[in-house]
């Protein structure tokens, strides 16, 4: 009973992914899919590839310059290693989050002095990217908003994504306003009378020094847009490569909205979700069933081959402990014993 209670979202994620699949599954002519799959042009699958590349890079740099806010300046190269060590784990961990993981420990372990603020700047970098995926995904879809309510099935999905993108919005308001609304001496007072409250000293310190960096965390933001627009570039240059040309600007903010919702804790990895908000949306656009999924198994297929070819920095990943300099004036943190 104790094995089904801990395992229970697992379990259920896995049902509606196996469900989502055999839907899917259940409606493709095979032969036709084959057809597709063998017709594509390579050099268009080439371009998509390579569009991959700069999103590790830029990534990289994102969180090369969060961590820097807290006094750890490591060398690009060994920061580039960390995150393809977590990309290669994303190939078999649920999500990308299993990949995160990985990233805490390998970094942690090469900065022991700074174990919090370094894994803090972890999630700060995946929350700040999934906010420029919102933002995007806004800009990109509010032209197209017309099109994209046109159905029951992709008005409700276009109607999660801006729910998601108010609340995005919103949390990165509070987060910015956090400290100052902290500095009311009564509520820290609270807070430090809360049991095991000094327990959460280090990582109360972190977003403190985070959430008061705030031209770092919005170059950080700008600077992921980027990424964004390579990832969608990555999407336009397999549908090319199926000598289809959908309309420009609704195919990317179809990309660009299924690409938040597919990171949704809904299924396993995206599996079968991804499929099926692929077919729904890509009707819109007068691509046929077959084709969308051979889109959808393509575009997945390329992430999947960028994580197997990151293979190499884990197995030959050599561990060094860096030690960085104190900081100057350290933020007071809200939970100290003092």
């Amino acid at each position: 009973m104790e094995f089904l209670r801990r395992r229970l979202g697992l379990i259920a994620r896995a049902l509606i992914s196996i469900l989502l699949i055999a839907w899917v599954v259940r409606k493709v002519n095979w032969t036709q899919l084959w057809g597709i799959v063998r017709t594509m042009e390579v050099s268009w699958l080439v371009a998509g590839f390579l569009c991959f590349l700069p999103v590790l890079v830029i990534v990289s740099w994102r969180w090369r310059m969060l961590m820097a806010v807290h006094g750890v300046h490591l060398r690009f190269w060994r920061v580039f290693e960390f995150n393809m060590i977590g990309q290669f784990f994303s190939a078999f961990l649920l999500g990308t989050t299993g990949g995160d993981v990985f990233k805490i420990y390998y970094a942690a372990r090469a900065v022991p002095q700074r174990k919090a603020a370094v894994a803090f700047t972890i999630i700060v970098d995946r929350v700040i990217g999934l906010i420029a995926l919102l933002l995007f995904g806004v800009l990109l879809s509010f032209t197209q908003l017309p099109l994209l309510l046109s159905t029951d099935g992709t008005r409700l999905a276009t109607g999660t994504f801006y729910f998601f993108a108010l609340g995005g919005a919103v949390a990165s308001v509070l987060g910015t306003l956090g400290p100052f609304i902290l500095r009311n001496q009564t509520l820290r007072s609270f807070m430090k009378r809360l049991p095991y409250a000094h327990r959460g000293t280090s990582i109360f310190a972190a977003y403190e020094t985070t959430a008061r960096a705030r031209g770092t965390n919005f170059l950080a933001l700008l600077g992921s847009i980027p990424s964004q627009i390579c990832i969608v570039g990555m999407g336009y240059c397999i549908i090319r490569a199926m000598q289809l040309t959908p309309p420009l600007l609704a195919f990317c903010s179809i990309l660009a909205m299924v690409n938040m919702l597919i990171a949704l804790p809904v299924s396993i990895s995206g599996f079968g979700l991804r499929e099926g908000l692929f077919i729904m949306f890509l009707a819109l656009l007068n691509i046929d069933h077959d084709h969308a999924f051979a889109f959808s198994l393509t575009f997945f297929a390329m992430n999947l081959l960028w994580s197997l070819l990151a293979g190499p920095f884990y197995f030959l990943y050599r561990h060094e402990t860096h030690e960085p300099a104190p900081i100057a004036s350290e933020v007071e943190p809200l939970l100290s014993k003092s």
